[in-house]
């Protein structure tokens, strides 16, 4: 069991690594919208993998190979992380701007038959929705998708050249962590469930941000991110992968609500007091998504926390 699944990690190890090497390759050439987000996943699941093997051994000379590799994800991850949420906020906006929104509220566009963007005017008995001019929304929608355009074109140059910088680096660091892989001890106990370690991985998130507001609500996702690659590295087990559907879905909830956050940001610093129609809508989806998120965590936490006490009674009843 233990060779088994230790072996089984590192063979799943080595495929991210060669597909994340194949993805900064294709950033040093374009760093076009799939490869960035490729490139920018792929750090997040090589990374998730390595922490999960570094708990399990104890091995200087890996320890230290580990290190310098996670040194050089991390700044992959930020080179290519601008990039990645430049092209996530432009399709937001787009698809904002094309359907309107599901929910009418305070300051909420709705896209009528005609196209029409109208806002219902909040508080005001029997008040019909009030239609806003369409091209004061629409040309600050065009305008905050022109910075962000701008930004990305400047953002992904710089990529580029990191990437093509790093390439070699890479290699070597790569060829570093394989070869003080192979030279390590087995695990000192038995390799646990992708499953396991990965609810082991959530319930120390959990103790260690108990308390979820706007200010940490990111970090948490992130955390939770790493959980859940490390349960989506068990391809063939049903429930690793339950549980890291459970943890995508948490992922997700808070992801759209911090898009919708830093979206408004952007449009604060584009528009300015030139954007206020545009910015209430934002400002109106990101509160929404806030409550949806937090709703969600709530949840899936109390669902992923009861699992993992159950997994923990029965190791100590000696039950597989």
């Amino acid at each position: 069991m233990t060779g088994r699944a230790a072996s089984g990690r590192d063979a799943h190890l080595q495929k991210l690594i060669a597909a994340l090497r194949g993805n900064l390759e294709k950033c040093a050439a374009d760093p076009d919208v799939d490869p960035v987000h490729d490139l920018r996943t792929g750090t997040r699941r090589v990374q998730a993998m390595v922490e999960a093997m570094l708990r399990e051994r104890k091995d200087a000379a890996l320890e230290e190979a580990a290190e310098r590799w996670l040194d050089l994800l991390k700044k992959l991850r930020r080179a290519a992380a601008p990039v990645r949420d430049l092209d996530v906020h432009r399709k937001l906006l787009r698809k904002l701007m094309k359907y309107g929104s599901d929910h009418a509220g305070a300051g909420q566009i709705v896209k009528t038959g005609s196209g029409a963007v109208t806002a219902p005017v909040p508080d005001v008995i029997e008040a019909p929705a009030t239609e806003l001019p369409v091209s004061a929304v629409e040309k600050q929608a065009d305008d905050l998708d022109a910075w962000l355009h701008h930004a990305r074109q400047h953002r992904a140059a710089a990529l580029r050249k990191k990437a093509a910088k790093w390439l070699p680096k890479f290699d070597e660091e790569a060829a570093a962590l394989h070869a003080a892989m192979g030279a390590s001890r087995s695990p000192r106990r038995r390799a646990q469930s992708a499953a396991v370690v990965a609810l082991e991985a959530f319930a120390r998130l959990a103790h260690e941000m108990p308390h979820l507001n706007a200010e940490n609500l990111h970090d948490f996702r992130k955390g939770a991110k790493k959980a859940r690659y490390i349960a989506e590295s068990a391809e063939g087990d049903a429930h690793a992968q339950a549980v890291g559907k459970a943890l995508k879905e948490l992922q997700d909830e808070i992801g759209d609500w911090h898009d919708w956050l830093v979206l408004a940001e952007e449009a604060q610093a584009a528009l300015d007091k030139h954007g206020g129609e545009l910015m209430a809508v934002l400002a109106d989806e990101r509160d929404r998504h806030f409550v949806l998120a937090m709703k969600t965590v709530q949840r899936l936490r109390g669902k992923l926390l009861g699992e993992f006490l159950a997994v923990t009674q029965r190791k100590r009843r000696g039950r597989p």
